[in-house]
């Protein structure tokens, strides 16, 4: 408080922006600006301590995601102003929605960091779950219904892609159909929330597109394998594949049977103990939250593995620090520069061979269990059993897509429907780069 009280006694100064801690490294960054995992308004005591010892207004930011925070700052008297910043990157309406009488349809922002670690890459600051956020010149955030027919839009996969394209489907008016073979939505996000306790936050994602699909009168139907029969059987007159991708693990010169995946660690299919290489072909979160999972088991012995020059390159700024923190108090063995290419069986559990792309050299590890993400190939069946059927063929007019118009190709007149894929069912995505194909895409319809 001495140096708020110092500059306040100046008479200089007309209010105090509370910010606690320093900026002099990526570890002292991530406790000033915190991510998921953390406490909602970690550094309201020190604004309020200021406030206390101040005659001026304080303002304050730092995790305050949500409208119950902010407002125990304010009612308590602890703050005079707060400040929302990826809050409203999330959902700019936040107020709007509040004046409405609709605080329940907010969307929450999850802590993921997304926006601001893009920074660090030179690139813009985007939002993970919200794909308009930075795109306002030609992604909007409220969708205006259609002036065309009204359609039946179906949709198989109730992933992120396929929650964002039903919500738009049918903010454009469209009845919409939206099947899922699982018990639950939120495909792969429903396991990122569950690797571990830190990354819970993430199914905030889901929940509030899953709400918002209920809100509209979406028709989602759980636990319904959707082939191109039961497709073909609602008489769309759009469809849309969303069912996602499942591990790769082609890339092995052999030992595919011999290993588990990331999928089923996370899932709880696949404890593996003792011994364990996860292997890293990815980059991502993904792998290093099943690591942070693994290495917190005292059963497990980790070995992090990655062709490149070092663990989770993709995890930048303010997100990585939790993670080393974790492998470095439990032991793990991080090793950048080895490419997997193959397990075998041995007396003493598997034999992992590494090899070494800058001395051409191979290495071998012998352990109890091998782990791997090297990211998904589609799971895209049912497109293709479709796509005869369809009026474009499956096809989409790229330049239309970038320009924003509707998709008017006829490539079969005999089509009854057009069809359409997004997300990991055309190639792996991360959760932005899957809501933002739906939006551009369901849009126009």
């Amino acid at each position: 408080t001495y140096i708020a009280t110092t500059l306040a006694a100046s008479g200089v100064i007309d209010f105090v922006n509370i910010i606690k801690g320093f900026i002099a490294s990526d570890e002292a960054i991530s406790h000033v600006i915190p991510g998921f995992g953390t406490p909602l308004g970690p550094h309201i005591p020190l604004a309020a301590a200021i406030k206390e010892a101040v005659n001026l207004p304080v303002f304050h930011a730092a995790r305050i995601n949500d409208l119950a925070t902010a407002r125990h700052a304010i009612n308590e008297g602890l703050l005079d102003m707060v400040g929302m910043t990826r809050a409203h990157m999330a959902d700019p309406y936040i107020v709007k929605k509040l004046e409405r009488g609709e605080e329940d349809r907010i969307r929450l922002c999850v802590g993921a960091s997304y926006c601001l670690n893009r920074l660090y890459t030179g690139a813009d600051a985007l939002c993970i779950q919200n794909p308009a956020t930075g795109r306002e010149e030609t992604m909007p955030h409220v969708i205006e219904r259609s002036e065309g027919l009204k359609k039946k839009v179906v949709i198989v996969g109730a992933g992120v892609a396929g929650l964002e394209a039903a919500r738009v489907s049918a903010e454009r008016g469209h009845e919409v159909v939206l099947f899922e073979a699982m018990h639950e939505p939120g495909g792969q996000v429903q396991l990122l929330a569950r690797a571990n306790e830190r990354r819970q936050e993430m199914i905030g994602i889901v929940d509030w597109l899953v709400s918002e699909i209920g809100h509209l009168g979406v028709d989602l139907r759980l636990n319904t394998y959707a082939d191109a029969a039961t497709i073909t059987a609602e008489d769309p007159d759009i469809v849309v594949i969303a069912t996602g991708g499942f591990p790769n693990t082609s890339f092995l010169d052999k030992g595919e049977e011999l290993v588990t995946t990331i999928w089923d660690v996370i899932a709880g299919n696949s404890t593996p103990i003792g011994s364990v290489l996860l292997f890293d072909d990815h980059g991502s979160e993904h792998a290093l939250s099943c690591a942070e999972r693994l290495a917190t088991n005292p059963d497990v012995q980790l070995e992090l593995v990655t062709p490149d020059r070092l663990v989770g390159h993709e995890v930048i700024g303010t997100a990585y620090p939790s993670y080393l923190k974790t492998f470095y108090e439990n032991n793990v063995t991080m090793t950048p520069n080895l490419r997997l290419v193959s397990v075998t069986q041995h007396p003493d559990g598997l034999a992992a061979t590494l090899h070494n792309e800058y001395t051409d050299d191979l290495t071998e590890r012998i352990v109890d269990a091998v782990v791997i993400e090297h990211g998904t190939l589609p799971l895209d069946d049912v497109y293709f059993d479709l796509k005869d059927g369809s009026t474009n063929l499956g096809e989409i007019d790229i330049d239309a897509l970038i320009d924003g118009r509707p998709q008017d190709l006829l490539a079969n007149p005999d089509g009854t429907f057009q069809l359409f894929r997004i997300g990991d069912a055309v190639s792996g995505r991360n959760i932005h780069a899957a809501m933002y194909d739906a939006l551009r895409l369901a849009k126009e319809f």
